[in-house]
């Protein structure tokens, strides 16, 4: 029910209100009639409009192939979405996507960092330490876990042999403060670190002198050998590839079984019973036949034989000037005829 107010100011006019088609009232000027209308005239029909409903962030979509037939979603479904290939989003932020068109691929923005789809594969981790900051492109490796979280714990590689290489992870991607956590690289591109220092196209290794740190060297032995990146740009503002590796070595293979004590002079024997190679002492008898076994003429360079065994060796033979031989006590050097 709603009430109305109709008014005539000019003489010459009047007002006449009709219900169902008969004059009711008559409003002259100058007058005033309240009037009360009690009953809704008839719907009109349906017709094109906005449905009520929805919240901030939906979207209106069709809900048939009927006119007019829509309503609100949050989560539309598409048969496929068409990115804009020139609109050239810089910087893509955390949690938009957008296309790439120098790296020809999607874009997401995350954690500060973009991933490129198909391109690199990153993790994220936490800083195994409380208090200091893990640089970006920095190599690291598993230091545990943290529970429940999921997430991988991470310190600097240390690549002087002291650690297996299978405990290589990745490069970081970003700084990682004290016990937070940020996106290391297994695979893909890291920008902005200072290749300044490198070639392009250098092979970086872990670096076995310093923990977490590259070096275009090639480490020797019995320092870890880690090829882990490539240079892609040599610049201030340089680009790496990331390639995860974690090396082998002779022990780990999986039909030697070496992890156990070994001795100077141990040579790889293979036991049938076993299915695998082992490090033992050498012994006679077993051994593959020669026809000849050769000795050297002139020993140039230090040797010692080894403690609870002798050596032999055939004449004429010499030790060079500035080396030595060492037979320790109770062993025995003999020099055949």
């Amino acid at each position: 029910m709603s009430i109305a107010t109709v008014v005539v100011t000019e003489a010459q006019y009047s007002v006449v209100i009709t219900e169902n088609g008969v004059a009711t009232t008559v409003v002259s000027a100058p007058t005033a009639v309240s009037l009360t209308i009690s009953t809704p005239g008839p719907a009109g029909p349906p017709g094109p409009g906005v449905p009520i409903g929805g919240v901030a962030g939906d979207l209106l979509v069709k809900s048939s192939a009927t006119n007019y037939d829509t309503a609100w979603t949050s989560t539309p479904e598409v048969d496929a979405l068409q990115f804009d290939l020139t609109a050239a989003v810089d910087p893509v932020a955390d949690g938009q996507l957008a296309w790439n068109a120098d790296e020809g691929t999607l874009e997401l923005g995350k954690g500060g960092i973009s991933n490129y789809f198909g391109q690199e594969t990153m993790v994220l981790c936490r800083n195994a330490s409380n208090t200091v900051t893990i640089p970006k492109g920095t190599a690291v490796m598993f230091a545990g876990t943290l529970g429940a979280s999921g997430r991988i714990k991470v310190a600097p590689m240390v690549a002087d042999g002291s650690q297996p290489g299978y405990v290589f992870f990745g490069v970081t991607d970003q700084p990682i403060l004290g016990a937070s956590d940020g996106y290391v690289s297994v695979f893909g591109k890291i920008r902005g670190i200072n290749t300044s220092s490198y070639a392009e196209g250098a092979i970086l290794w872990c670096n076995p002198a310093v923990p977490g740190g590259l070096t275009a060297t090639e480490p020797q032995a019995p320092n870890l050998k880690l090829p882990v990146a490539a240079v892609i740009s040599s610049a201030n503002n340089g680009t790496i590839f990331v390639r995860w590796d974690t090396g082998r070595r002779l022990q780990d293979l999986h039909d030697v079984e070496a992890n156990g004590s070994k001795s100077d002079g141990d040579v790889l024997t293979w036991v049938a019973a076993a299915g695998r190679w082992e490090a033992a002492s050498p012994t006679g008898g077993s051994g593959v036949a020669t026809d000849i076994t050769e000795t050297k003429q002139v020993i140039a360079s230090n040797y010692t034989i080894t403690t609870g065994k002798n050596g032999m060796s055939v004449s004429p033979v010499e030790v060079a000037a500035g080396y030595t031989v060492t037979v320790p006590a109770g062993a025995v050097w003999l020099i055949a005829d």
